[in-house]
């Protein structure tokens, strides 16, 4: 029986490139304009329906009250692109912060016409920022006013301001002076996340993702 399960699984051909391709890392939606815009291409030789829709930022958030994508179910053919159009109501979002959430683009590959071929239904997460113009802040001014704090076992990385900071990079120091990484994290506004450090250890520099998914180095102040 093990055999004969090894022999199907051999059979079956596996591809998890994605055929729709997303030309942002991010949306970014200032709330003084009326949608924000995502262009999607199909970058395959079939056509492919694409399923969006929109998750709080925590696990089983439902926010489609909040906010629709539109349209949240497509036909694309082949390497043609569409553009998904995001709006908020109006109402249920914080004004003294931004919020974000998860955007889901859920390709739904066609029927096979060959047997013995198993497809993948491929899915791209990617973050959506409401950003209320009231905040008057860029992110760089944001950044620029991230602060530390050293306690018993480890550093507090303190966010002050009212936008999210996506760190892509934390580089130490530890007590023999050598460099090395620590997994990234997000900073939620006006919070602070806790990182363990060993005895001695100092945080040197990070990367940060901006608005345009591009990646900018800085310096933790000591």
């Amino acid at each position: 029986m093990k055999g004969f399960i090894i022999f199907l699984l051999t059979l079956a051909t596996f591809s998890a490139r994605a055929a729709v391709q997303i030309e942002s890392s991010r949306v970014i939606y200032p709330s003084d304009v009326k949608s924000a815009a995502l262009v999607i291409r199909n970058a395959s030789a079939k056509p492919y329906l694409v399923q969006s829709w929109l998750d709080g930022e925590k696990k089983g958030e439902d926010k489609s009250s909040l906010m629709i994508v539109t349209p949240p179910l497509l036909k694309l053919q082949p390497n043609q692109a569409a553009t998904l159009r995001f709006i908020y109501s109006g109402h249920g979002l914080p004004l003294d912060r931004e919020s974000m959430l998860w955007v889901n683009v859920q390709e739904i590959p066609p029927r096979a016409t060959q047997p013995n071929v198993m497809q993948l239904a491929i899915r791209t997460r990617m973050k959506l920022f409401y950003r209320p113009a009231s905040l008057n802040i860029s992110l760089e001014e944001a950044v620029a006013k991230i602060r530390t704090e050293y306690v018993k076992g480890g550093v507090n990385i303190i966010n002050p301001g009212p936008l999210h900071i996506t760190f892509s990079a934390i580089t130490m120091k530890d007590n023999q002076g050598k460099l090395r990484k620590i997994t990234p994290t997000m900073l939620l506004p006006f919070t602070r996340e806790f990182i363990a450090l060993p005895a001695g250890a100092t945080l040197q520099k990070f990367s940060y993702i901006n608005d345009y998914g591009g990646v900018i180095d800085s310096d933790f102040s000591q």
